[in-house]
């Protein structure tokens, strides 16, 4: 609906009264706001004083704070039990008591943070507890019914009632769902025959509360009975024994859940009904997609396209109720090794298909996952993440709504190996990288166990709540999501990498540009002090930067040009920087209106410093370094950069200098090292040298593998012959 405006008065009556109804507007949210003056039969479509259905944000600009919900608050104790044996917060398999109102109570806390949008696991209605496994369905992945709450985590209503929160708290609400397969309501066993899916089929017994899923077609599961094996609404298949078979992957299951076929235009028009529903009666505004890659890419044309008038694609359902940037991102769960990118790739598919087809708007970005916790957790060289971002801009279609994550529900915590230093370092890389950041619940706590609950009563909490605004890391989440949110550049610019290491630990940088707009975002990922050299920025020497943040909390330093553009900065352990590079504009007039800037430091008399090339002598232990510099001065030699194990010497009354540097524990290998000469206090006053270690190495002993001697010390090892392995 539409608020008229007043009529024209003349800008010359200061003392008319301010127009009253523009200040009510501006008290609103944004979200019901933009809802208000924006005419759709989806805001026409909201019941009962709720705001279900609100326009797309742009989702470049959002930030994701991903919940297991079951996990995360505790407010209606009344649902926690449902008479299963599925329930015990002491036991990390069985329901902890978390629900959907617990989480809405809660959206202050997470708003507080930076957050813009709330992920949170499946909530539809689970097989409850699988006797087999062991296990319950309290991470919602286990569907009976995909159009159906699950009770544990309250009502319909409740669902409505979270979605009306987020939404009238200019936030957005991002559901997770699955289309591959349901719960494990039945199995294989010996004697499976693909001819005849009868055979071998094994009804999972232990299943509760129900045999079956509820909802049909999916209580089609027996294909014993000659009507559901007609219907075929699974691949009657045993699980995946090898993932490197493509129709494996795509049609068997996958530790045990109830493969669907996707290839059957009745699951298909089953799955779009199920999830049109959520958006229709709750106002979902994102879906994440759980193990895109177990079906085949195609089969998210129909899902999201689909003409069918009584059930359509879920592209037009959004559309139907205002929402016409849905976005749909999916899972695909596939990290490669570093100077690699085939998963990369093959994530890629499931985007746009090598011949142009567009899919899924996004997907989770496991390399740079990767990548992160090889570099920041593990100590790979720099070299690794600089490939990485340089990757995922060339191969992937739309980096910018790929969604960038540290760690989740299926991986290990970063710090369940990685620091404190090195998690503070990934998150600010994921705030000023292109794709969606999400930042998972209990990561801003400390959090090292997965699946904690940060509620007292739930599995891992130690007995105690943990939403605490004042924790070191939420405190650290405000700035850097105040960071991206202040500055578009961060979720719209491009990224162009710098400088990095190719040998180790040490310095990252990258610049990301929008526009006009850039930034330099700085790391020094080794446990030593480094020196930052020769960094070109691309502006003009004298040029000022002024600092946007810093890792450590402190007043970010502010850099200044030196010759060329460059410049230098000695970084502490473990930091980030982050510096505005000011526009060419703004240089232009600033030199303009203060043609006198302050002057750098006036050099000692003398030659400027140099170095030769360096060799490596003593068999590969020591590497003799000569130069030139201004006399009498006293240049520091480093190795990679390290100021930790600086080699001082000192220039002559000529300005000549000679050291012997130790290189012993340097590795050797192809990879080039670096030498660099620096003047402490003099601008840009370092120059580097790169230099490779050969060492002699001579064979003293050889023996052969005899074979068969794999038994292990008492002759009971074996190797595994499950054809998985």
């Amino acid at each position: 609906m539409h608020a008229a405006p007043p009529a024209p008065r003349s800008p010359r009556a200061p003392s008319d009264p301010p127009w009253t109804v523009a200040r009510w507007l501006g008290k609103l949210p944004a979200a019901l706001l933009v809802a208000l003056l924006t005419p759709s039969a989806a805001w026409a479509a909201n019941t009962g004083g709720l705001m279900l259905h609100v326009p797309s944000p742009d989702w470049r600009d959002q930030i994701l704070y991903f919940v297991v919900t079951d996990r995360f608050d505790d407010g209606d104790s009344r649902n926690n039990n449902q008479g299963a044996g599925e329930f015990n917060p002491r036991s990390n398999a069985h329901y902890s008591g978390g629900d959907l109102s617990g989480l809405q109570r809660r959206l202050d806390y997470i708003r507080g943070l930076g957050a813009t949008a709330v992920w949170i696991t499946p909530p539809v209605a689970n097989q409850w507890w699988d006797g087999r496994a062991q296990y319950s369905g309290y991470h919602g992945y286990w569907a009976e019914n995909f159009s159906a709450v699950d009770r544990h985590l309250g009502s319909l209503d409740d669902y409505r009632a979270l979605s009306n929160a987020l939404h009238s708290a200019g936030m957005y609400l991002v559901q997770d769902i699955v289309v591959n397969h349901t719960g494990n309501f039945f199995g294989y066993g010996p004697g499976w025959s693909a001819s005849d899916p009868a055979r071998g089929y094994q009804p999972n017994t232990g299943s509760r509360p129900l045999a079956a899923p509820s909802q049909a077609p999916f209580n089609l599961n027996d294909p014993r009975l000659p009507a559901h094996r007609a219907a075929g609404i699974y691949h009657w298949t045993p699980d995946v024994r090898d993932f490197a078979q493509p129709q494996q992957v795509l049609g068997w299951q996958m530790a045990g859940l109830d493969d669907l076929n996707t290839e059957n235009p009745q699951v298909r028009r089953a799955l779009r009904q199920s999830y049109g529903h959520w958006l229709r009666e709750v106002g979902v505004d994102a879906f994440r997609v759980d193990t895109a890659f177990y079906v085949p890419p195609d089969f998210f044309n129909d899902f999201l396209n689909s003409s069918d008038a009584a059930a359509p694609g879920i592209s037009r359902v959004a559309h139907q109720t205002g929402r016409d940037r849905f976005w749909t991102f999916g899972e695909g769960f596939a990290i490669d090794k570093p100077f690699a990118e085939s998963e990369a790739r093959r994530i890629e598919r499931y985007v746009r298909s090598p011949g142009g087809s567009a899919h899924l708007t996004g997907m989770l970005n496991f390399p740079l996952y990767g990548s992160l916790g090889d570099v920041l957790a593990r100590g790979a060289p720099t070299a690794v993440l600089g490939h990485r971002i340089r990757s995922m801009m060339a191969v992937h279609s739309a980096p910018h709504l790929m969604a960038t994550f540290v760690d989740n529900h299926d991986v290990d915590r970063f710090l369940a190996g990685g620091s404190p230093a090195g998690l503070r370092q990934a998150l600010l890389a994921i705030m000023t990288l292109p794709g969606v950041p999400v930042i998972y619940y209990g990561t801003e706590q400390g959090f090292t166990a997965q699946r904690g609950a940060m509620f007292a009563a739930g599995f891992g909490s130690g007995g105690q709540d943990h939403f605490d605004t004042q924790a070191p890391l939420y405190q650290l989440l405000q700035r850097l999501t105040a960071l991206r949110r202040a500055n578009p550049l961060f979720s719209r610019g491009v990224p162009t990498v710098l400088q990095t290491r190719a040998t180790g630990p040490g310095v990252i940088a990258w610049r990301m540009q929008h526009g006009s707009e850039s930034a330099l975002v700085v790391l020094n990922t080794a446990e030593s002090p480094v020196l930052l050299h020769g960094l070109a920025t691309g502006l003009p020497p004298g040029v000022t930067l002024p600092g946007l943040l810093a890792l450590d909390g402190a007043e970010p330093s502010v850099l200044r040009t030196g010759a060329g553009g460059r410049v230098q900065a000695v970084l502490p352990p473990r930091s980030g920087q982050v510096w505005r590079l000011p526009t060419a504009n703004a240089v232009s007039t600033a030199s303009t209106a203060s043609p006198a800037l302050p002057a750098s430091p006036a050099s000692p008399a003398g030659p400027a410093l140099s170095l030769a090339p360096p060799q490596v002598a003593v068999e590969g232990q020591r590497l003799t370094v000569t130069g030139r510099a201004p006399a009498g001065s006293t240049p520091r030699l480093l190795i990679d950069a390290d100021l930790a194990q600086a080699t001082p010497t000192q220039a002559d009354a000529q300005g000549r200098w000679s050291a012997q540097v130790d290189i012993s524990r340097v590795a050797e290998g192809s990879a080039a090292h670096q030498i660099v000469a620096w003047l402490p206090g003099q601008p840009a006053a370092a120059v580097a040298r790169d230099f490779r270690v050969r060492r002699p190495w001579t064979l003293l002993a050889q023996a052969d593998d005899p074979a068969g001697d794999d038994q292990g010390p008492d002759g009971r090892y074996r190797y595994p012959s499950d054809a998985g392995w």
